[in-house]
């Protein structure tokens, strides 16, 4: 088996239920070429048999009674598998119909970063195939007017070409000039293999997949971490000689949620501090590019970093004294 589907949900199911039928019109035969393997973190309303639509796929679900976020339950989902690649996913996107196949011909020193889209105005819906509003949202969902160009119903998903949804996107996990701006510099940079050092940062939270035996050597994600989780990881097994590629073709539409994005300059959860913990120097060099990137008005104009490779200049800096130090 190729490929270990592993998606994380939790409080999603309308989503959920549209990234599963995006999944049964994959171009691998399920459950030989590959498998899915649903982990619900806790939902209110356990994930159940009305969630799961019909079709090739036959994901084995596995239950958090109480939410053990993000890695917790990736790393549940990976000790599951019995592919020799996981492709982690989250329960709200929808994937083009040959992305699990082009991430199962990837090399076992390769992790594959897939194009990442989302689709806007999803994310005033609490159910983004009818439209039905979040909770105090009423009235801006009531500003969009028709809603036909808005939604995302089952019978588009299981029936249209990707291409009229691919249509309706726009780069990026979540809207913004800020999200899009980051996007565009890590895929370029990826792209050219201009940052051998700093690829890392260009590792994604989802549309991400990782050989299996190199995942279970490294211990899986950081259970202190759940943003940014993808990074650390992925900077363990680039020190170990894995390299991050990008996926052409394999792209994630992501029915967005919220409004804004999860900035990562943001101390949720205490992430930075844990990831500086095992990593300080990677985790100041990392802050910098962001804190340039958003404008931050407190940077030094000396210290900013406004690209990767100016990311990766002070790595290979770094190196080399290291080298000459030993």
């Amino acid at each position: 088996m190729q490929v270990s589907v592993v998606i994380i949900t939790k409080d999603e199911q309308p989503r959920l239920r549209l990234c599963l039928i995006a999944l049964n019109r994959q171009t691998v035969e399920w459950q030989r070429d590959a498998e899915v393997i649903i982990v619900d973190d806790g939902s209110q309303l356990p994930v159940g048999a009305a969630d799961i639509p019909p079709g090739p796929l036959q994901p084995r679900l596995i239950r958090h009674d109480a939410s053990k976020g993000r890695s917790a339950s990736r790393n549940a989902g990976a000790a599951a598998a019995r592919g020799r690649r996981l492709l982690f996913l989250d329960g709200d996107v929808l994937m083009s119909p040959r992305a699990v196949e082009l991430h199962g011909q990837l090399r076992d020193d390769e992790l594959g970063r897939g194009e990442q889209h989302h689709l806007r105005s999803t994310r005033f819906f609490r159910d983004p195939r009818t439209g039905e509003p979040w909770p105090g949202k009423e009235q801006r969902v009531k500003s969009l007017g028709r809603l036909d160009a808005h939604i995302v119903t089952e019978q588009m998903v299981a029936g249209e070409p990707y291409a009229q949804l691919l249509q309706r996107s726009e780069v990026a996990i979540y809207p913004g000039a800020a999200p899009r701006r980051l996007y565009e510099l890590e895929m370029s940079a990826l792209r050219a293999g201009s940052v051998p050092l700093a690829q890392w940062m260009a590792a994604s939270g989802h549309n991400f997949s990782i050989p299996t035996v190199l995942f279970l050597a490294a211990g899986g994600f950081p259970l202190d971490i759940s943003i940014n989780e993808h990074r650390e990881l992925a900077l363990r097994l680039c020190r170990d000689g894995a390299r991050v590629v990008v996926v052409e073709g394999a792209i994630s539409l992501h029915l967005t949620h919220r409004e804004g994005y999860r900035d990562p300059l943001q101390g949720e959860d205490d992430w930075e501090q844990a990831f500086a913990r095992r990593h300080p120097h990677e985790t100041r060099l990392m802050m910098r590019f962001w804190r340039s990137l958003a404008g931050d008005a407190t940077l030094d104009p000396a210290e900013r970093l406004p690209t990767l490779e100016s990311v990766e200049q002070l790595l290979q800096e770094r190196a080399a004294a290291d080298g000459k130090a030993a």
